[in-house]
């Protein structure tokens, strides 16, 4: 888990965006995944996401999203594992290979 997702503020308002979503359910109202625009079904598990990943942590950039990857949704953790593994990937050098020394 990034340092983003550990923060008071993020907590807080992931916590109160899951609430709204499941009011919304419990009215009969259609929540829809930000990432694709399809239905999240009640279920569903879904993600708090970040509108813009480099945004803050307040309501105004989260918004509801499909946790695994669906037919046309990438998903939250899969695009997240990606994000992880493009960063770290890009700190480590490739180098080519010479061979054993006794060659």
């Amino acid at each position: 888990m990034s340092e983003k997702h550990t923060t008071t503020e993020y907590q807080r308002n992931a916590k109160h965006l899951r609430k709204r979503v499941r009011a919304a359910w419990d009215n009969g109202d259609d929540v829809a995944c930000w990432r694709c625009g399809r239905l999240i079904f009640e279920t569903t598990p879904f993600d708090v996401g970040h509108l813009d990943p480099f945004g803050g942590e307040g309501l105004e950039n989260l918004a509801p999203e499909h946790r695994s990857k669906t037919g046309v949704c990438p998903g939250n953790r899969n695009l997240g594992g990606r994000s992880g593994a493009r960063i770290t990937n890009a700190g480590k050098t490739r180098t080519k290979f010479q061979g054993p020394p006794w060659v």
